[in-house]
Order: structure tokens, then C-alpha cells, then sequence
């Protein structure tokens, strides 16, 4: 397979290569006149709808052809020859993904969902010509995307990670896209992982009828910005009501999930934010209840809550409980002085210059002194500015590059702010990948420190003149959410 192909394969999202090559019909329709249907409007694939007009099954003109090939039958229907359950993918999984869950189930075809209605947006069609074009690719896909229902093969798509990015790095892929696919594949060890750790205790809880619920996870990870060597954020979110008998699963199911997320080298939350710490597990009602109490509060500690959550997705389970939460959320910081106390809580965060424009280096940490904190002092403050504005403009997409876009549409920043900000956020990603693939390829620690004196004379003029710029979006953002002008 080609090199642009092969990177499309790993950077590149479902939902970008969807096609309108379907139709909907009812299923008790007959097949004669089904095909003559699909023929008649040029579509390869029926998909079938029952008296609600709800997808039930699917099937191909091929899947017809193949069948009715030695045997013809007028009275056969849709219902009697289709796929059933119909297996999606979400517009935003990436192509890799797609393609391993068709070359599983020996699909040609499959539907794709809207992330946030669930309703389908088209048919990706991938061939047997193009994945037999995949070459060594096709390997790398079915190790990543295969059904496993054991830690091991969690543990090896997480070691395969830096494997990725630097094939991506000599291939000059952006940045961005490799921290989503690095984001990506983490999300997928997350649902297998809960899967794994709903198997392990449904003996003990086989009496126990469980309510929707779905696992978020926070940050980074939320985000899709992860690099190689994230930690755990995350929580859960059901319905129905809060007893002691559905914590008491939650806390079972949390504390095992979390067990083989640490197994996968995806380490403990330092600081407990994680579903086995019952502050991050609730029932929908009782998230909000305790976010009423957090902008109540108004300490630090809440606030630093509020911004961890104000990032997160959900990875597994019942989208829809996700999405009402964000909404509340959004209605509940939709608040002038909420968002002045949100930016005091940040207001020490700042980029890594001091006044004479020089790195400000660690000096405390012994383990990484005379180092550069490329997080805390570099994408940190930038990813929190963008946040406070979309916190003040009600932005619901999660992504910084994503909130950028949409900041710049509402004339909040100019086209050449958004291109610099962008470009800030990109570069130091870059720089920070790079960083961290080196240390993972000579098996040291993955961290966020940099040693600027290991830069090229081009990169340290960058990475200054970017710090300086997110300087004076601190600066911006002071005026603007303090009051405070100087």
C-alpha cells in the first residue's frame, strides 16, 4: 500500500470517507422488489427498518446476488436473508478501526453514526481490493482492532503505541493526528477493559439488573490530545437512581477496570480521579447535584474538578448520559463570576519565559532539574485559556484545535490569532512528542520535560516566540475575565 495511504489508515476518521450508497426499506419488504429499488436509485446496500422506522438489519445487492444464484424465490423478504443486529461505527473512529471490525466480520460494508444523534450518516465501504493492498499494514489492524477478552492483548496495543508514532513522525504526519490516534487507541483499551471487568464480576452480581450507564474519561483523554504516556481520568455516569446496591457494582466495576488500565500501562490518577473514587461515580441526577455543590463551594479544589470534567467524553456504554450532563454543565458555568473564580484558580499557570525571555528551567525537582516543563509551562496554559473562552461562549466541542475554530467563527479571535494559537498548540505538541518517543525508544520514562539545550537553534526561536504570544493570551485573558487592566 502506498505511504499516504497507509497514513489516511491511522490519522484519518471514518465518518471522511462515508458515502450516500444506501437505502432504507421496511423489512418485511420483498426482495425481488427491493433490489429493483436499489438498482433503479444506484444503491449497493439495503438497510432495513422496522414499523418504527428503527435499523435493524442490513444487507448488500452482492449478499442477494450470492444467494439467489441457485435458488430464486419471490416471497423471500429483506427480514429473512439480512444481518441482524446491525454492528456501526462512529464517524469519528478512525479508519484502522473500521476496517479491522469489516475484516472480522468479513463486511464490505458498514454503517456509519453521527457521534452525538446516533443516527446514520452513511455506508463506508471498504473492499477486498483495498485491504488486500494493505500489505504488512493489515497485520498492525488486526492486532489493534481484534475482539480480545484478555489484559495481554490490551498490553500489546499499548506497547505498539510508540511503534506508531514514530512511523508517523518520519512520515511528517501532524501532530494532532497522532495524539488522537494515540487518544483513540487508549479509548478502545478503555472499553475492553470495562468489558473485561463486567465478565469478571457478573457471577457476583448475576442478580443485579444494571442500569445504562457510561464511562467518561477526563483531560487529555477527553480531549483526544493524549501523548504517549497519560494517566487515568475518568468516571461513571448511570441512570435511574442512587442505593448502595448500584454503588456497590460501580465501585466492583471501577476498581477492576482501573486495575487493567494500570496493567495496560495507563498508570492510577496520582491525585484519585478515577470511577474507584466515589466523588467520579454517580447516577446523572446525582452528577448534578454535586456540580451544583462544586460552583456552590467555590473553593480551589472544586474549580480544579470542574475544569477536569469541563474536558470529557464518554468512551464506553450510553452516550446520551454524557451528552445531558455536558449540557447541564455548560447552563451551570454559564455564570460571569463562576468564570472569574475559574480564572483566579489558573491565574499562576503561565508559559515558561522569564522577563529576560529565557526558559525558566525546574530547579526543585531533582530528578528533572535544569529541565523544561514542556506541559505546565507550555500547552497547559494555552489549552486553559482556550477552555475559559469556551466555558464563556458556551462552546460544547471538546477538542482545543476544535474550540479554536469555533472561537474564530464567533470573532472572538482574529484569523491571524487562531493561526498562531493553532500553530503554538501543533509545535509544541510536536516538540513534546518527539521528546517523549525518544525516551520510550531508549526505554526511559515517558515525562513532559524537555532539555532545551538538545533543540535546534530554529526550534528554540520557535518555541520562544510561541511562549511570549501565549504570554499575552494570559495577559487577554486577565482583562478579559478579571476586569483587571494594566
Amino acid at each position: 500500500m502506498n505511504e499516504k495511504k497507509t497514513i489516511e489508515l491511522f490519522t484519518k476518521k471514518s465518518g471522511d470517507f462515508v458515502s450516500s450508497n444506501y437505502i432504507c426499506l421496511n423489512e418485511n419488504d420483498l426482495v425481488v422488489d427491493a433490489v429493483k429499488r436499489a438498482v433503479d436509485q444506484n444503491k449497493e446496500t439495503i438497510l432495513a427498518q422496522n414499523k418504527n422506522d428503527e435499523i435493524i438489519g442490513i444487507v448488500t445487492l452482492k449478499d442477494i446476488f450470492k444467494k439467489f444464484v441457485t435458488k430464486f424465490d419471490q416471497e423471500i423478504k429483506i427480514k429473512d436473508i439480512m444481518t441482524s443486529p446491525v454492528i456501526y461505527v462512529n464517524m469519528s473512529d478512525l479508519l484502522f478501526h473500521a476496517v479491522g471490525i469489516m475484516r472480522k466480520n468479513n463486511f464490505t460494508h458498514i454503517p456509519v453514526l453521527n457521534d452525538h444523534s446516533k443516527e446514520v450518516i452513511g455506508i463506508l465501504n471498504l473492499s477486498d481490493a483495498l485491504s488486500a493492498e494493505l500489505g504488512n499494514t493489515i497485520s498492525h489492524i488486526d492486532s489493534l482492532t481484534q475482539d480480545e477478552n484478555d489484559i495481554q492483548g490490551l498490553i500489546n496495543i499499548k506497547k505498539y503505541q510508540p511503534v506508531l508514532v514514530e512511523n508517523l513522525l518520519q512520515q511528517n504526519v501532524a501532530p494532532g493526528d497522532i495524539a488522537y490516534l494515540l487518544s483513540f487507541l487508549n479509548n478502545l483499551i478503555y472499553l475492553r477493559s470495562v468489558n473485561i471487568a463486567k465478565k469478571e464480576i457478573s457471577q457476583k452480581f448475576k442478580n443485579f439488573t444494571v442500569p445504562n450507564f457510561s464511562v467518561i474519561t477526563m483531560g487529555s483523554g477527553g480531549r483526544m490530545e493524549s501523548f504517549l504516556h497519560p494517566d487515568q481520568d475518568n468516571g461513571i455516569i448511570y441512570s435511574g437512581d442512587e442505593s448502595k446496591e448500584t454503588d456497590l457494582y460501580f465501585e466492583e466495576l471501577s476498581k477492576h477496570f482501573t486495575k487493567i488500565l494500570d496493567d495496560c500501562d495507563i498508570p492510577f490518577c496520582k491525585g484519585n480521579l478515577m470511577a474507584s473514587n466515589p466523588l467520579w461515580r454517580h447516577s446523572l441526577n446525582g452528577w448534578k447535584s454535586q456540580l451544583e455543590d462544586w460552583t456552590k463551594n467555590l473553593s480551589q479544589q472544586s474549580m480544579r474538578y470542574i475544569e477536569m470534567l469541563y474536558d470529557f467524553r464518554s468512551v464506553y456504554g450510553d452516550a446520551s448520559l454524557a451528552q445531558d450532563l455536558r449540557k447541564f454543565l455548560l447552563n451551570v458555568l454559564d455564570n460571569k463570576y463562576l468564570q472569574k473564580f475559574m480564572y483566579k484558580n489558573e491565574e499562576n499557570s503561565d508559559a515558561g519565559l522569564n522577563i529576560f525571555g529565557n526558559f525558566v528551567l525546574e530547579k526543585d525537582d531533582e530528578e528533572n532539574k535544569g529541565l523544561f516543563n514542556l506541559k505546565h509551562t507550555g500547552t497547559l496554559p494555552l489549552v486553559e485559556s482556550i477552555r475559559l473562552y469556551s466555558v464563556k461562549y458556551q462552546i460544547e466541542e471538546i477538542s482545543t484545535q476544535e474550540r479554536l475554530d469555533k472561537l474564530k467563527s464567533l470573532d472572538v479571535f482574529t484569523e491571524n490569532e487562531f493561526d498562531f494559537f493553532s500553530n503554538a498548540h501543533k509545535f509544541l505538541s510536536l516538540i513534546l512528542l518527539k521528546n517523549q518517543f525518544e525516551r520510550a525508544k531508549q526505554n526511559l520514562s515517558v515525562r513532559n520535560y524537555i532539555d532545551v539545550y538538545k533543540l535546534t537553534d530554529r526550534e528554540v526561536r520557535m518555541l520562544k516566540m510561541y511562549l511570549k504570544r501565549i504570554k499575552k493570551l494570559k495577559d487577554k485573558v486577565r482583562v478579559d475575565f478579571s476586569e483587571e487592566y494594566f
